[in-house]
């Protein structure tokens, strides 16, 4: 008699320690799905500050630049997520990262900080952060002597980025900037 019940407050306690160990995993992991999209929403807005620093030195580079003719400079740009568009077209440079959960303006408003416009569109339930870099009025760029437009990728190298001015613009033209990557 004894022994049946050694056993059955042997299995028990397995039982007991089977339950708990599944209502701990379950809480773990309603945390963890409840905490992640906060994380992301950090981690975006991280991202977002690094790369408006990195534009305002990027833009800083450029006026140098803009001031004589000949002049080249060589930037390094790392873009950790999104993509950043040199498109000579409409004489602008613009960061974009989609499809995120940080709502970093208001939606469909552009604010302006120092030379870039940021600007946050909603696409479905998440949203497209655009900071873009406006030289219409005072640059005709291209890249490798092309009006083609460049895209950088995300990745973990920095892009070599150079710029010249190429100082065939006459005084009362925009500066022709050419942008190369090396």
């Amino acid at each position: 008699m004894k022994n049946k019940f050694y056993i059955r407050k042997k299995a028990q306690v397995w039982i007991e320690t089977a339950i708990y160990t599944l209502i701990g995993l379950t809480i773990i992991g309603i945390l963890i799905t409840s905490a992640t999209p906060q994380i992301e929403k950090i981690k975006d807005r991280g991202i977002i500050t690094q790369t408006t620093e990195a534009l305002n030195v990027f833009n800083n580079e450029i006026f140098e630049i803009e001031q004589a003719g000949g002049a080249e400079r060589v930037v390094y740009f790392t873009v950790k997520k999104g993509r950043l568009e040199i498109d000579p077209n409409k004489s602008i440079i613009q960061y974009v990262l989609e499809d995120t959960r940080l709502e970093f303006t208001e939606e469909n408003t552009t604010v302006k900080e120092g030379n870039i416009d940021l600007l946050t569109k909603k696409r479905g339930s998440r949203f497209d952060i655009f900071l873009t870099m406006n030289y219409t009025d005072r640059l005709d760029m291209t890249f490798n002597g092309l009006k083609t437009v460049k895209v950088l990728h995300a990745g973990t190298t920095p892009y070599k980025i150079q710029i010249e001015n190429v100082g065939d613009n006459e005084a009362n033209e925009n500066t022709h900037i050419n942008f190369e990557l090396l």
